[in-house]
């Protein structure tokens, strides 16, 4: 009986422990989360890109990053009074790849007007933060 109790005792132990642990490593997200259509918000404090998963049946304006399945990459802005169609500099294609070892992103064109490098800090179904690489 008293080794019944230890037993069930640390298996609940290892059990919670474990569970526990893949919600806060990085390693535990899946790459798949990536693909989609994100909007992007910049932190000067913290020089890290915030990104909101955009909701389907939602029609905001604004900037829009679109990670495809295909390794496609797009940028896309958009504004409410139709003026957007002369912004080429905010709309562009490019290729993305991932090194899912160190879970850098690598973007052929530029996420913000700099980098084409980030460190993915975190990465949620509805959000994604990513800190820029300076690249020297």
């Amino acid at each position: 009986m008293k080794y019944k109790f230890l037993l069930l005792s640390l298996t609940v132990m290892f059990g919670l422990q474990f569970s526990f642990g893949q919600e806060n490593t990085i390693f535990d997200f899946n790459a798949d989360e990536l693909i989609g259509t994100w909007r992007p918000t910049y932190d000067n404090r913290t020089a890290e890109l915030t990104f909101e998963r955009q909701v389907e049946t939602e029609r905001k304006y604004g900037l829009r990053i679109e990670i495809l399945k295909s390794g496609e990459f797009r940028s896309r802005y958009s504004a409410p009074c139709g003026n957007d169609s002369m912004l080429r500099t905010h709309n562009y294609n490019g290729i993305w790849s991932l090194d899912e070892d160190e879970w850098i992103l690598t973007t052929s064109e530029p996420i913000n007007r700099n980098g084409t490098l980030f460190k993915i800090v975190e990465l949620k179904s509805d959000k994604m933060v990513l800190a820029e690489i300076k690249i020297e």
